[in-house]
């Protein structure tokens, strides 16, 4: 996640995932222009493959994978929200900034040894006391880590949000 804003009052961190996005999108438009030579040269078959088959996979990945989460952090409201937006619609989840006591990474190592990281809530209150995942996915790079530790210095500044 990256850092949109960090202000004494509001910290926000942002994920998009333009690599992949963009990359299925490249794909997909090789694909159809395939399919569109195809139909051309009269194959129905290949254009079959290049025009409906591999274009709906496709498709279905773009919808399925590619997300924005936000994660919004408000003193003034005294508000955690994380927002999740995909072509299917978006949810919100609210919780009282209060209840959050810090943030941790949370780490998968792969079969070959490869780790990923992403960022997790803990709550100390209300009803959804626990750890909770900022994001359903884990990503390689230092990203998390810098998102996680933005937010525990966040939460960590003595601020006076009531004038």
């Amino acid at each position: 996640m990256k850092i949109v804003r960090n202000t004494p009052e509001q910290l926000i961190l942002r994920s998009v995932p333009w690599v992949i996005a963009i990359m299925l999108s490249t794909f997909l438009l090789a694909v159809i222009g395939f399919g569109l030579s195809s139909l051309f040269q009269g194959n129905t078959t290949d254009a079959f493959w290049g025009l409906l088959a591999i274009p709906l996979f496709l498709t279905l990945f773009i919808v399925i994978f590619v997300r924005r989460d936000d994660l919004i952090l408000d003193r003034s409201r005294n508000l955690l929200e994380l927002r999740h937006s995909t072509f299917r619609g978006r949810t919100k989840i609210q919780h009282k900034l209060e209840h959050l006591q810090r943030a941790t990474l949370q780490t998968s190592r792969s079969s070959k040894g490869a780790t990923t990281h992403r960022i997790a809530l803990v709550l100390d209150g209300g009803m959804d006391a626990g750890t909770h995942a900022a994001t359903p996915i884990y990503v390689s790079g230092n990203g998390a880590k810098r998102g996680v530790e933005a937010i525990n210095a966040w939460l960590a500044q003595d601020v006076d949000s009531h004038p």
